[in-house]
Parts: structure tokens; sequence; C-alpha cells
């Protein structure tokens, strides 16, 4: 598969349908379509107009200050169009288009346009790694699921795969801390940190999805928490290196396997200062992606849960106008 992360910088249609024509090409069959993250959510959805009017685009005057390209207005939204447009391309050319929403945590965007998603009286201090506060929904509170259910399976039902990405990814320290809301829900439920508060959310939102026919996807860390983390059949996409896919494929689940220091094609190809991209996983070079083995050596108990591989493309230092 391919990711392409649409939040940080928007592309446009004809953008999205060439990166398929060039997936089918190289006999790729899975897009996966990052268009909601801290940035914006860029898809048009019925249930919850305001989180793609107020955040499609960021810059002076918008909700959602001009990171990641400076203070200049820019962004745009994919209307129910442009999904039928993209799904044509993708069905013509026998790829499936797997959507994701992001949550708890990389939710900033979310949470400057739907009111209600942080308790008022958290004082915790948590900051995302990439510098945000406060970009993390609160499960403890009514209006958090108000959105999050309608806002799942509207988007779930948009696209024919029968499945849905749900995010989980890099959720801060102290996340919740401040939170009484979250005390009280750690009382009823029987949770100690962080990781069982996020454990507890995914699978109460994984199982709606699943009563609702849709199986959930997430990042790797959505296996962390006491209750054993999302379960319900999910696919989890091991992204911080091989280790976490296979000690979740020997717990039960399916993976695919997307480890940044082998697929992260925002990654700089070399230590050459004029070469572009981060440096925070790995160079990669060409050679480096095509050599690795997406089941290592001393994990073949396992080789039947590995269901694929994934190249991502994260879009925070793209500058082009496409």
């Amino acid at each position: 598969g391919q990711h392409l992360d649409c939040a940080r910088h928007f592309f446009a249609v004809p953008t999205i349908l060439r990166l398929l024509d060039l997936m089918a090409l190289m006999k790729l069959n899975r897009f996966h379509w990052h268009f909601a993250d801290d940035e914006a959510f860029r898809l048009e959805v019925d249930c919850a107009p305001d989180l793609w009017r107020q955040t499609a685009f960021r810059g002076e005057g918008c909700a959602v200050p001009g990171v990641f390209g400076g203070g200049i207005r820019a962004g745009g939204s994919y209307s129910k169009a442009d999904v039928a447009a993209i799904l044509a391309r993708a069905t013509e050319l026998h790829i499936e288009v797997i959507p994701e929403i992001e949550v708890p945590a990389h939710s900033f965007a979310m949470i400057k346009a739907v009111p209600g998603l942080r308790d008022p009286v958290d004082n915790g201090a948590e900051v995302s790694v990439q510098g945000y506060a406060d970009n993390v929904v609160n499960p403890a509170l009514p209006a958090v699921w108000a959105l999050l259910e309608p806002l799942s399976l509207e988007v779930a039902r948009m696209f024919p795969i029968g499945m849905l990405h749900l995010g989980c990814d890099e959720l801060p320290p102290g996340a919740w801390d401040g939170s009484a809301a979250i005390r009280a829900l750690k009382d009823e439920f029987g949770l100690a940190d962080r990781d069982d508060v996020q454990g507890w959310m995914m699978a109460r939102l994984a199982g709606f999805l699943a009563a609702n026919a849709i199986r959930p996807a997430a990042w790797e860390e959505a296996a962390k928490g006491a209750n054993g983390g999302i379960g319900h059949n999910a696919l989890l996409y091991s992204w911080t290196g091989q280790g976490p896919g296979i000690e979740a494929a020997r717990r039960g689940y399916d993976v695919v396997m997307c480890p940044a220091q082998n697929t992260y094609f925002d990654m700089a190809h070399s230590a050459d200062p004029h070469d572009w991209g981060a440096t925070w996983a790995a160079f990669i070079a060409l050679e480096q992606t095509v050599a690795w083995q997406p089941i290592p050596p001393g994990a073949e108990d396992v080789a039947d849960r590995i269901l694929g591989v994934e190249g991502c493309f994260w879009s925070e230092f793209t500058t082009a106008d496409w």
C-alpha cells in the first residue's frame, strides 16, 4: 500500500489520481488516505459540517494557525464528488481506499472546531511531539462520543472497503493528567494510566464500528492498555519499527509493516545537507527500502499475520503547490 498525508499539505485531486496511477504501475493495491490530523480535517461530512469548514484552511485569521507553511492562508477540503472521482479511478486500477481519522491525539483541529472535546478543568500540561498543546480529545466526555460515533460511521460508509483507520499514534506524556472526568473514568473501569484510558477508548470505538460491519484499523499504539488494546479484529500498522508489529502479531493482531526506518518516504535519502527531507527516523536510500525484509529472521511464526507493507509520505516539509 501507499499512504499520503493530505492534512499537513493539501494535495489536489489530480495529484491523488496520478498517485493512484503510479501505485498501479508498482502493483500497490491499498491507498491509505490520511486527510485528518492536528492541522486539518479535510473531508466534507454531513454530521459535522463545522469540522471541515473551520479547519480546511489555516493561516492568518483561521482557527488553525499557519503551521507548516507560514501565515499565508492555504488548504482545501475534499467534497463527496472528489471522493467519488478518487474511488472511481481506484476501482478501475484495482486499488482499495482506506480512510483515516485521528483520535485520541493529533486532534488539535478537531478540538478547535467542535466544542466540548476537552475537560474544561483539565490543568494538565501535555504537549505533543510536534509542539501542540491540548491536542487530545477526552473520552470521558459525552461530546466526544456524540461526534466520533456518527463521524466514524459516515466516513467509513463513504468507502466500499469496509474499514476505517482510527489513528491512535503519539499520545503525549501526561495526557489527561489534569482531568477530573478522566479520574472518574479510571475509577469506574479500573484504568491505571493513559495507555489504559486510550486502550479503553479505542476498544469502545472499534466495537462500535465492528457492530456496524466495519473493520477497525489503527497505528501500533492501539495495542496498548491493560484491556489488551483495541481488539475487535483490528488491523495494526507498525511504524516505529518492526518490533511492535511482531509483538502485536504474536498477540493475535493482523499487521501492516510500515517502519519509518525503511518506508517513510519523507525521510532524506542521504546526509547531504542539500537533500530534501526529515531525518528523525533514518536516512533512507532507495536500496534500503527495496532490500528490507517485512518478516525479519526469528519472526517466521507470525508470517501469516503480516498482511502487507506500506510506504508512508508525511507532508510537513512539502512546499510545492500541487
